[in-house]
């Protein structure tokens, strides 16, 4: 499965996050994700910018590499597993689905030696408006917890306008875009002490 993603992202103040929550998701319940991610001792795959993950979705795992292209856009190659899902474990590249395993090879990352880093859980509302579907999670993750606005468009322009114009009616400061895997990652550099 092959999927080009645009979207447009920025991190929240706990009290920007309620707001949004309470003006366009009142009275729904979120979707629990679980994102267990994966990489090397060398952490390669963050380090060349690529994300690996397994997300559980209806009992079955789905892993997916995410591989940005340009601002804004990501490529995505995803594949069914199944693996045992423990902090530590190692992946047998066999579990590795063919896309996958090609988008790797392509780039010379070997495909010996990943395992599960890690876990990232978010609460997510979704809502799909005339532009495109509006995203706004709560993650947390390695003892620490952030809120996020996404917005997912047709296109980079649609998308720029709808984003702008929703960080504009509640007043909030654009941010630096950060990724949950680069934030997942980040904390897990600052617990094993690597920069």
């Amino acid at each position: 499965m092959f999927e080009k993603e645009i979207e447009f992202k920025n991190l929240l103040t706990e009290s920007e996050h309620s707001k949004i929550k309470n003006d366009h998701f009142p009275e729904k319940k979120p979707l629990q994700l679980v994102n267990y991610y994966i990489d090397n001792s060398n952490l390669d795959l963050i380090n060349n910018l690529l994300m690996l993950r397994i997300r559980v979705q209806d009992q079955k795992q789905l892993m997916t590499i995410k591989i940005p292209d340009q601002r804004h856009v990501v490529y995505e190659y995803s594949g069914e597993t199944d693996i045992n899902l423990a902090e530590g474990v190692k992946i047998n590249e066999r579990s590795i689905p063919e896309n996958i395993r090609e988008q790797l090879i392509k780039r010379n990352i070997p495909v010996t030696d990943f395992s599960i880093q890690g876990a990232l859980t978010t609460e997510r509302f979704e809502k799909e408006s005339h532009n495109g579907l509006l995203v706004l999670d709560k993650s947390t993750y390695l003892g620490e917890t952030d809120y996020e606005l996404e917005f997912e468009a047709p296109d980079v322009s649609t998308g720029q306008a709808e984003f702008t114009h929703i960080l504009n009616k509640y007043g909030i400061v654009r941010r630096e875009e950060i990724v949950k895997s680069a934030r997942f990652y980040n904390a897990l550099k600052q617990q094993k002490g690597v920069y």
